[in-house]
């Protein structure tokens, strides 16, 4: 394959999280093998993307473009007058937005996507996962982030030709050094939840189970970090139990190691999770971890010895779940960190190989024919 195969990477995001982070790994590691990446960041604010600067930062060609809202077609001329001038081999999209733009715009190009999950949360949401279904039957290739995942995307009617599992690897953590631990008020134990309070997440379930868990261990805590959509029937539903006592909800935090690092243990209630990257943060640490049973969170728990999976949607499971962390005797600490975070599945360089030969495929098929376009028209 030529090293002069230039590769558009698109990701559409507010923040520098994991998969930005992971992003801008796999980027290095392109310019390293002789390839000329090029990262185009959807940005929600006129100014530049944070993945934007930190890949210029490190030498690597990075763009912004102003996205204001999903109806507006200014980021998608934008879009366009970029591929046009970048004239990319590869179009690699890692979101459901950019799934969609890069469907129609990338018309004659090689387009693979890197499949993270879908996010639940009211009809534009489940209007935008319907959208992305049919994009991602366009392209070349769909990297899905465990097997679980990618066996939801072959329901969903994606040809499994097409599909590949890549995972993430620990270029998603943050870098050191870490922030210091937060200081706790209290005697504790601490339980930490971090990610989206949305639906699929669970975090009502865990709301629920709260009042059982305080009973269990009166001096409880639980710190609840994640975004929410302000004025939303779910936002309304989680209102009273955010304000029980014990809870605390500081919102969202980019880095959530200070809260983490002082966690006594780490709960992911999902209903549905394609990865969990929250998970893979707590295991990673140490941190004891009660997790459902459900989408890529048992694959993500293989060889965690700190890890306790329960069956999902049962408050009852979550309080005895957490009680099993907490217990003295439970798997913790730097050693099971250690021994969980380097199995080879995490490699960087592995996951990076797993997507270059998902470069190699996308480029040997022969474009989708027109009426598999037709399906999505």
């Amino acid at each position: 394959m030529s090293r002069e195969h230039r590769v558009v990477l698109l990701r559409s995001s507010r923040h520098l999280g994991g998969i930005e982070r992971q992003l801008l790994d796999h980027a290095r590691r392109l310019r390293t093998e002789g390839w000329r990446p090029y990262i185009v960041c959807l940005h929600r604010r006129p100014s530049p993307h944070p993945l934007t600067i930190a890949a210029r930062a490190q030498g690597v060609s990075a763009s912004t473009i102003f996205d204001p809202s999903p109806h507006s077609l200014a980021p998608w001329r934008a879009l366009s007058k970029a591929l046009s001038a970048i004239q990319p081999q590869i179009i690699h999209t890692c979101d459901y937005r950019t799934d969609v733009m890069a469907a129609w715009l990338g018309r004659g190009r090689v387009w693979l996507a890197e499949s993270h999950g879908h996010t639940g949360g009211g009809w534009p949401m489940s209007l935008w996962n319907w959208l992305d279904v049919r994009a991602l039957r366009r392209a070349r290739c769909i990297m899905a982030v465990s097997l679980a995942w990618e066996t939801a995307l072959a329901a969903y009617g994606i040809s499994a030709t097409r599909l590949r599992t890549v995972g993430n690897a620990t270029a998603a953590l943050w870098p050191d050094p870490s922030p210091p631990p937060k200081q706790p008020s209290s005697p504790g134990p601490f339980i930490l939840y971090a990610g989206r309070l949305s639906p699929e997440k669970g975090v009502d379930l865990l709301l629920t189970a709260w009042p059982d868990i305080r009973r269990k261990h009166p001096q409880a805590e639980l710190w609840v970090l994640g975004s929410i959509e302000r004025g939303s029937s779910y936002a309304a539903r989680l209102e009273p139990g955010l304000h029980q006592k014990g809870v605390h909800f500081f919102g969202y935090h980019e880095d959530i190691r200070p809260w983490l690092l002082a966690a006594d243990a780490v709960v992911a209630p999902s209903r549905r999770e394609a990865w969990g990257l929250t998970a893979f943060e707590a295991l990673c640490a140490g941190k004891p971890l009660v997790a459902t049973r459900v989408g890529g969170l048992p694959e993500l728990c293989r060889g965690a010895p700190h890890a306790h999976l329960v069956t999902p949607e049962n408050s009852d499971a979550l309080v005895e779940g957490v009680s099993i962390a907490l217990a003295p005797d439970f798997p913790r600490g730097q050693a099971v960190a250690r021994a969980y975070r380097t199995q080879t599945r995490f490699d960087p360089q592995r996951r990076f190989e797993k997507v270059l030969a998902c470069y190699r495929l996308a480029l040997s098929f022969e474009p989708i024919a027109r009426r598999d376009e037709n399906m999505i028209s």
